[in-house]
């Protein structure tokens, strides 16, 4: 930093000195002494020369100290949006989150150039001005700096007004991106309902007010071009006007007055540019500011400070007394829970819509900490481990799978980096998938595009179940996982998830019973609560049990 600072007042000073040569061109012209005009024509050529060498050395030195600290705030940011709560990303949108870091990136870099070169330059140039001046003229100094000084309070006031229009601006953009992405997002959503006109209106109403900010944001420029111009204009008149009564008084020479008109000119356009960059600081400074807020987010559910190193579990889960309610909602999603899993059980949750199932698997991951009670796995409460510790020994089939656009190889083996081709394969020979994936024309290199649009719904399913397959879980999650395949592939499926979760502990959300009648233990779960607790015979025996009227629900023949 030391060197970049250096390089940066060695070369402003190179640049700022050069309207002195003007004086001694003409002084020396005046002098007809051929020697000492090539002299100063030498000494010029060499300071332009220096100029060139220190621009680059500024340049390069900068880049060196900025390009590392953008990587590392780019890779902190995203560290901290990969750390941050299932409850955050469920209330952020995406649109607006990568619109507010895409600029905050590209504003590292800006704020670096305006604030470290541009504004360093002028400043020392009105500095060699000033001592200049200071030694040929105390008016022509006192104009220069009164003129200055006005038009930086001027222009404070002016770039807050500017500022203000450009955050305003800016909420408008990122309304507009989040309406761009989430259509992008959900376009077969769009296709499949015709509501491609919709989707243009909802754009359209959103860029009146986008429209309207953009029309403040440039007026506030235009602001900034007139006020500063006609006062910047007056003072370069002043300066001059003063240069000029000053030779007539023959108190400076004509050689002195072509130096104060080349400083003058010279410095002028610098102000000018000074103003501007100082609004694009202020402006950068929004866009960081809010970039950098991310890492200011409170992660609510924290690692331990020294956790427990499990190398690995049995399997054995325990519920006590588990209540929790999410912060958007006064209710309880579940109340009261006391359940006991043993160590390779097979469990199922059973339920209206609603009752809490899904939420006590998101407990177990802690995607959120319950408000009352303890989660226990193998007797160690959840929250002495580390998050990441936690959900590595657990394999979870979610109801809606979401696939990386990359190959199908990629997404099946992305919870174990170094695994095989072959181990690959046998993971989707046990889902159901292989056929399908040696039929395409690149097999297992195959994208599935974004969010795996590129495959059916079933197919994503068992894309997910042999990903769940391959990372060897102690404990297995499936979340619905054969809610989209046909009656053949559910039946496989199953035939597969019951051979691959031999010997571990198992929980299955289901609303399809047919799928987990074979499950050793059945919960049957209302408005938050546990209703019933036994096996599938044992439930079906109960006369006017809950699980009993589900079944019957199924099963009848219309």
């Amino acid at each position: 930093m030391f060197l970049f600072a250096s390089a940066l007042i060695i070369s402003s000073i190179v640049s700022s000195i050069q309207p002195y040569f003007y004086k001694l061109f003409l002084e020396a012209i005046n002098k007809v002494d051929r020697k000492e005009v090539l002299l100063v024509l030498f000494v010029f050529i060499g300071i332009r020369f220096l100029e060139i060498l220190f621009d680059f050395l500024v340049d390069w030195l900068g880049d060196v100290v900025i390009f590392p600290a953008g990587r590392d705030a780019r890779i902190a940011v995203f560290k901290k949006i990969q750390d941050l709560d299932f409850a955050f990303h469920l209330s952020k949108s995406t649109g607006s989150l990568i619109s507010a870091i895409k600029r905050g990136d590209g504003a590292f870099d800006n704020l670096h150039r305006s604030l470290n070169k541009r504004v360093g330059l002028v400043i020392i140039n009105l500095l060699v001005i000033i001592f200049f001046f200071a030694h040929l003229n105390w008016q022509i100094t006192l104009v220069i700096i009164l003129s200055f000084a006005i038009n930086l309070i001027l222009a404070k006031f002016l770039i807050k007004n500017n500022v203000k229009a450009r955050t305003e601006f800016n909420n408008a953009e990122d309304n507009v991106s989040d309406i761009i992405v989430d259509n992008l997002i959900n376009f077969e959503t769009v296709k499949l309902f015709a509501q491609e006109e919709r989707e243009r209106n909802r754009l359209e109403i959103v860029f009146k007010d986008w429209m309207k900010k953009l029309w403040g944001y440039a007026n506030s420029f235009r602001m900034i071009d007139i006020s500063v111009g006609v006062l910047g204009n007056l003072g370069l008149f002043f300066v001059l006007f003063f240069g000029i009564l000053q030779m007539y008084q023959s108190k400076i020479s004509p050689a002195e007055f072509i130096m104060v008109l080349g400083f003058t000119i010279s410095f002028y356009p610098r102000f000018y540019e000074l103003i501007y960059e100082l609004r694009n600081i202020s402006k950068n400074q929004t866009d960081l500011q809010k970039y950098l807020s991310i890492l200011d987010e409170e992660i609510k559910i924290k690692d331990p400070e020294n956790a427990i190193d499990l190398k690995s579990i049995r399997g054995e889960i325990e519920f006590n007394n588990v209540s929790f309610a999410y912060p958007s909602n006064k209710n309880r999603a579940v109340c009261d829970i006391n359940l006991k899993i043993r160590q390779g059980q097979s469990i199922a949750l059973v339920g209206h819509s609603g009752v809490g199932k899904t939420t006590l698997v998101k407990l177990l991951m802690r995607f959120f900490d319950p408000d009352k009670g303890e989660i226990l796995i193998d007797g160690v409460n959840i929250k002495k481990l580390s998050k990441n510790r936690l959900r590595s020994f657990m394999g979870v089939v979610p109801q809606e799978p979401i696939l990386f656009n990359r190959s199908i190889g990629y997404n099946i083996a992305y919870g174990v980096a170094m695994a095989t081709q072959k181990e690959i394969e046998s993971a989707a020979k046990m889902a159901n998938l292989n056929d399908f994936i040696q039929s395409l024309p690149e097999k297992y290199e195959t994208r599935v595009g974004e969010r795996g649009v590129k495959l059916s719904g079933g197919q994503k399913q068992r894309l997910a179940i042999a990903r769940m397959i391959l990372s060897n879980p102690s404990i297995i999650i499936f979340d619905e996982a054969t809610s989209q395949l046909d009656s053949e592939s559910e039946r496989l499926i199953q035939d597969a998830f019951w051979k691959a979760r031999e010997n571990k502990t198992t929980i299955v959300i289901a609303h399809r019973l047919s799928t987990i009648a074979k499950a050793e233990k059945i919960v049957v779960m209302e408005k938050g609560r546990i209703k019933e607790i036994g096996s599938h015979n044992e439930l079906l025996s109960q006369d006017g049990g809950l699980y009993k009227h589900f079944w019957q629900l199924q099963t009848t023949k219309i």
